[in-house]
């Protein structure tokens, strides 16, 4: 399955937003969004941002949960 996550790179935190089910994307977490972003400790720096992306399960663990980035993690 496909997932859309957001990472933090500085807290190596990272959340789930988007599942894809078929053809169509459905929303993940959306409770859990608005805290997620609240709570980013870097947030007020002009150079503040988060790392996207898609991938399926397989590729999302071997490249950001083997590196040690499993601190946060919700579906």
């Amino acid at each position: 399955m496909n997932r859309k996550y957001l990472v933090d790179t500085t807290t190596h935190e990272y959340l789930c937003v988007g599942l894809k089910k078929g053809q169509d994307w459905v929303e993940n977490n959306q409770k859990s969004l608005k805290t997620f972003m609240g709570s980013r400790p870097d947030k007020n720096k002009s150079d503040f941002q988060l790392l996207s992306g898609e991938y399926n399960d397989t590729s999302f663990f071997e490249k950001w949960i083997h590196n040690g980035t499993n601190f946060l993690f919700q579906y």
